[in-house]
């Protein structure tokens, strides 16, 4: 039985709709709604957040299309099993971040960062435009003007992640940007590339041997670029186990692409 008065209540500067999604997802994410518990009845809801029942239904729709609750007629609302939740969804990798993630968390992140964004590097070195590249290039000057900004650098960074993303061509690549947004953000607050001179040194030097080979439509070369990358990236907050993607990835397949 969940005790309503032991509920986080979030902050109030969002619309009701938004209020309740991130207040109940927030709350199933700390666990206020564990796992396989019926949520409380519309009206406790409604009066915990102070909304209308019409906001507090299109906020339960929301949780459900990101797979957290399930509502069935005379049953209730149930919390959903984490696997059946969309660890890609923006607003659930917020959720995570927002309470703390462990080393845990922040491996799977890195994780599935080196099984994709390599590939996603390798796809946009023989797709892209030379619009992309020039988005690209765009983002790493920006990079290479944020020495002592971490935040500046952060939004350049992931400026520049995304731009391959979107040059992979792929709608499935193109929609982990928030994972990597949210690896860049956690990790950035632990390890800052900006911490040292060396460092940033180091870590634009790894990026501007992703771009070069992504300009120089090199596949191998790009995706080995980026495996790097996350790899030390991973080092630096002390991810252990997040291996190269190039055993298991054939980039060679890549060269027939169009």
């Amino acid at each position: 039985m969940v005790l309503l008065h032991d509920v986080q209540r979030p902050s109030r500067a969002r619309s009701a709709h938004d209020l309740v999604a991130h207040g109940i997802g927030q709350n199933i994410m700390q666990g206020r709604f564990p796992v396989g518990s019926t949520l409380p009845g519309d009206a406790e809801l409604m009066e915990l957040f102070g909304v209308s029942r019409t906001a507090l239904r299109e906020a339960l729709k929301t949780l459900a299309a990101k797979g957290l609750i399930e509502s069935k007629t005379k049953v209730g609302t149930k919390v959903l099993d984490r696997n059946n939740w969309n660890m890609f969804d923006a607003d659930i990798l917020g959720w995570h971040l927002e309470m703390g993630v462990d080393a845990r968390f922040l491996g799977w992140l890195f994780e599935i960062r080196q099984m994709l964004e390599p590939l996603a590097c390798a796809t946009a070195a023989v797709r892209r435009t030379p619009e992309q590249l020039e988005d690209m290039h765009r983002a790493l000057q920006a990079m290479y003007q944020c020495e002592s900004s971490r935040q500046g650098f952060t939004k350049a960074d992931l400026a520049f992640h995304q731009a391959i993303l979107e040059a992979s061509g792929n709608p499935f690549l193109q929609s982990i940007g928030s994972v990597i947004g949210a690896a860049l953000a956690t990790s950035f607050t632990i390890s800052s590339p900006v911490s040292s001179d060396a460092r940033f040194r180091e870590v634009m030097r790894q990026h501007q041997a992703v771009f070069d080979a992504i300009e120089q439509r090199n596949p191998v070369a790009a995706s080995e670029a980026m495996s790097e990358l996350i790899l030390q990236a991973a080092e630096r907050v002390q991810i252990k186990h997040v291996e190269s993607s190039l055993a298991v990835v054939q980039i060679h397949a890549f060269s027939g692409v169009e």
